[in-house]
C-alpha cells in the first residue's frame, strides 16, 4: 500500500514526553530530533529537586504514617493503598531515569526505523488513537480518585469546623484531619499551618500520581504500537506477491497500454490480478520476477528481524518495571477491595465514590500493560499465518525456502516476561485478580 510522506504520523508519543519532562523523568527527545540527552543543563537540577520533594520527601512521609499511631481499619487500608502503589514504582523510576537511552532507542525504532520498510500509516494513526483513549480514561481515573479524595477532604475539615463552634469548654475535640493521610512532622491544626499543608498534599498527590499515570500509559502505548507493527508485517507478507507484480507492471505501463485492447470490457479484465501477473511476466523474464520478489520477501524478514530485535530488547529492559506492576497491582487491589467493602457498608458515599474510582485505576493500570502485552503475543504469532497466504504456490521453490524459515521464526512464541516469574497477558490478569480476591476473602474474615 504505497504512503505518501505528507500522511504519515509522527510523535506517536508527543502527550506522554510531555508529561514525563514536567515530572523529572527525563529531557524526553523525539527521534526526529536526533537529540538523546537525558538531563541536559538545569534540568538535571530541576529533576533532582523534584524527586527528592515529591518522591523521597512525600512519598516517604506517606510510608510512615500508616504505622504512627493508633489508626482505624478503614482508614490504615485506604493509606496503605497509596504506599502500596507510590513505593513499587520507585522501581520504575530507576529504570527511566537509568535505561533511559535503551527506551528511546526502542521508540526509535517504532517511529523512524521501520519506515524503512512496509507501512499502513491508518493503522498507525488508529494505534496512535487508541493509546490516547486508554491514557485518558487512566488518567481521568486517577483525577477523579485524588479530587473525590481532597473533596473527601475539604468536607471533613467543614464537619470538624462546625463541630468546634458547636462544642463547649468540656467537649473533646478531634484532631484536624487531611484529605490523605499523611504523616506530617509539624503542628498543621491552625489554618496559618493547616492550608499550606492541604495544598502540600494535593501537589504531592498530583505529582506522584502524574509520574504513576505517565509511566504506565507510556509502556503500554509502546506494547500496543509494537504489536501493530506485527499486523502491519502480516499485511506486508500477505501482499508480497502482488504488491511486486503491481511494482513491476508499473515499470512497463506506458509499454503495455500499446497493446492493452480497445474494448471496455477486455480493459476491465487486465485489471484482474491473472492478467496483471501475464502482463508482467510478458514483459520480464522469469529470473527478473524472482529477483524483485525475493527484494520483497528479504524486506520483509528484515521488518520481522528488526521488530523481534525490538521487542527482546524492551522485555529486558523493562523486566522487572513488570514485575513490580503485578506486585504493586495484587497488593494495592485486595487492600482497594476491603477499603470499597468498609465504605459500602458503612454508607461512606463520597468516601465510597473515591475508592470505586481508585479501584477502577488499579484495574485499569494492570489491564493496560496486560492486554496489550497479550495483543502483543497474538499479533506475533500470527506472522506464521500471513506466510501461508502469501501466494506462497506461485513462488519459485527457492523463495519457498525463505517464507519456511520467517514461519518457523514467528512459531516461537513472543511474550514479555516479569522477571521471568510470569508473562503479561490475559491468563496474568485473571491470575492476578484471583489472587487479589483470595486474599481480600481472607482479610474480611479476619475482620470478622
Amino acid at each position: 500500500m504505497p504512503n505518501t510522506v505528507n500522511s504519515r504520523p509522527r510523535r506517536y508519543f508527543g502527550f506522554h514526553y510531555v508529561l514525563l519532562r514536567c515530572t523529572g523523568l527525563g529531557w524526553w527527545h523525539h527521534p526526529d530530533e536526533g537529540d538523546t540527552r537525558n538531563f541536559p543543563g538545569w534540568y538535571l537540577y530541576y529533576s533532582i529537586a523534584t524527586q527528592i520533594i515529591w518522591v523521597a520527601g512525600f512519598v516517604g512521609l506517606e510510608t510512615i504514617d500508616p504505622f504512627v499511631g493508633e489508626k482505624e481499619l478503614d482508614s490504615f487500608m485506604f493509606s496503605l493503598s497509596f504506599v502500596i502503589t507510590h513505593n513499587l514504582t520507585i522501581i520504575k523510576l530507576y529504570l527511566f531515569f537509568f535505561r533511559n537511552k535503551e527506551i528511546q532507542d526502542i521508540v526509535r525504532t517504532i517511529e523512524i526505523d521501520l519506515h524503512d520498510y512496509y507501512q499502513n500509516e491508518d493503522t498507525n494513526r488508529k494505534t496512535i488513537k487508541t493509546c490516547k483513549t486508554f491514557t485518558f480514561a487512566f488518567i481521568f481515573f486517577g483525577w477523579l480518585t485524588i479530587g473525590n479524595s481532597n473533596t473527601y477532604g475539604a468536607i471533613q475539615d467543614i464537619h470538624w469546623k462546625a463541630f468546634l463552634r458547636s462544642a463547649n469548654d468540656s467537649s473533646q475535640v478531634p484532631p484536624r484531619s487531611l484529605a490523605q493521610p499523611i504523616y506530617i512532622p509539624w503542628d498543621y491544626q491552625k489554618d496559618q499551618s493547616y492550608i499550606p499543608t492541604f495544598i502540600l498534599e494535593l501537589v504531592g498527590l498530583l505529582w506522584t500520581g502524574h509520574i504513576v499515570m505517565g509511566i504506565d500509559t507510556f509502556i503500554g502505548s509502546v506494547i500496543l504500537h509494537m504489536s501493530s507493527q506485527f499486523m502491519i508485517l502480516q499485511e506486508a507478507i500477505e501482499t508480497a506477491y502482488d504488491r511486486t507484480l503491481s511494482a513491476l507492471r508499473e515499470g512497463t505501463l506506458h509499454e503495455a497500454d500499446e497493446n492493452l485492447p480497445s474494448d471496455s470490457a477486455d480493459i476491465s479484465l487486465m485489471n484482474s490480478e491473472e492478467n496483471n501477473e501475464r502482463i508482467v511476466r510478458a514483459f520480464y523474464t522469469e529470473k527478473q520476477i524472482e529477483s524483485a520478489l525475493q527484494t520483497t520477501l528479504v524486506n520483509c524478514i528484515r521488518q520481522h528481524q528488526v521488530l523481534v530485535g525490538c521487542v527482546e530488547k524492551f522485555s529486558k529492559t523493562y523486566s522487572y518495571g513488570f514485575m513490580t506492576q503485578l506486585l504493586s497491582s495484587m497488593a494495592a487491589i485486595c487492600v482497594v477491595m476491603v477499603q470499597v467493602s468498609q465504605d459500602a457498608s458503612s454508607f461512606k458515599s463520597l468516601r465510597l465514590i473515591t475508592s470505586l474510582a481508585f479501584f477502577a485505576a488499579m484495574i485499569t493500570q494492570l489491564a493496560i500493560q496486560c492486554f496489550t502485552g497479550n495483543e502483543l503475543t497474538f499479533q506475533a504469532g500470527r506472522v506464521s499465518s500471513a506466510v501461508m497466504k502469501s501466494k506462497w504456490e506461485r513462488m519459485p521453490p527457492r523463495l519457498r525456502s525463505l517464507l519456511l524459515l520467517l514461519m518457523m521464526r514467528a512459531q516461537r512464541p513472543i511474550r514479555l516476561s516479569a522477571a521471568g516469574f510470569a508473562n503479561m497477558d490475559n491468563d496474568c490478569f485473571l491470575a492476578i485478580m484471583k489472587a487479589a480476591y483470595s486474599y481480600y476473602a481472607v482479610l474480611s474474615q479476619k475482620q470478622v
